[in-house]
């Protein structure tokens, strides 16, 4: 009885958190007509549930070329910044260099900054370079600006200052240099925080709208986020499709998400000691 309090109080609490995706899922798979309705038979009656709607969202919304497109953001962002941050982290963690420390308060001062105070700037910026014409270079403006990430390398410095200093020390001793340091023990005693901030990295720019927006005026460039706000501008207003659309808009941020929770902790020193 002691356990089953907690349990039942744990279901309803996951309950009420997962009710409006359980509605966007039942919504989207049910007529227009219906999208709306309150009448719980009519969420139960298997009957009314059809297919319709992501087919609509699909063609109306170009939703998967869309979707390659975000995909291919998010990936360059991903590898970019895992292999930047990190030996950015791994500087400012286990190198002596002069200015250390004011130059590492300036990159966390950055966490703060949100991106509608930089869009502006880094908008010239991309701009200058060439960066807004040209379907390749267009991918590369809406990257590049975020590679780099205070808030990552913050992350990771706070992992790569855990890392056992013995580990270090005997690396030294074996002639390794400070790469071969940083490439075979600490980035693979780092992989749990790696793959942390990779997942943060989908999170944020899956769902990235207001940067997209200023870069990709061409249709063969938006990503899944821009397809599926033009289903509110072009009549006619499809409920059905917008629901749908945004099932799938989902989808990889839940599945990455499955995969990876497992991963999210801030450190595991004990990897680089196997």
């Amino acid at each position: 009885m002691k356990r089953a309090l907690p349990w039942a109080l744990s279901l309803l609490v996951a309950l009420v958190f997962c009710l409006p995706l359980l509605w966007l899922l039942a919504a989207s798979l049910r007529p227009a007509r219906l999208v709306f309705s309150l009448d719980p038979a009519s969420f139960l009656d298997l009957q009314l549930w059809t297919l319709d709607n992501y087919a609509s969202a699909l063609r109306r919304a170009g939703l998967i070329r869309a979707s390659l497109n975000s995909l291919l953001q998010v990936a360059l962002i991903v590898a970019g910044g895992l292999l930047v941050n990190s030996m950015a982290a791994f500087a400012f963690a286990r190198l002596r260099f002069p200015g250390r420390e004011p130059l590492f308060a300036a990159v966390v001062a950055l966490i703060i900054l949100p991106v509608e105070v930089l869009a502006v700037p880094l908008f010239v910026t991309v701009r200058d370079l060439g960066l807004t014409r040209g379907t390749f270079p267009i991918f590369l403006g809406l990257a590049l600006p975020f590679v780099a990430k205070a808030f990552n390398i913050y992350f990771l410095r706070q992992h790569f200052l855990s890392w056992p200093t013995e580990l270090e020390e005997a690396a030294v001793l074996d002639g390794a240099s400070v790469w071969q340091q940083f490439w075979t023990l600490a980035l693979p005693a780092a992989r749990p925080a790696l793959l942390t901030v990779g997942l943060l990295d989908l999170l944020v720019h899956w769902g990235d709208f207001l940067w997209p927006l200023l870069l990709t005026a061409r249709e063969d460039t938006r990503t899944v986020q821009i397809a599926l706000s033009n289903l509110f501008t072009e009549p006619p207003i499809d409920w059905g499709a917008i629901l749908a659309c945004a099932v799938l808009a989902t989808l990889p941020v839940g599945v990455g998400f499955r995969f990876i929770q497992r991963h999210l902790v801030a450190a595991d020193a004990s990897a680089g000691l196997k």
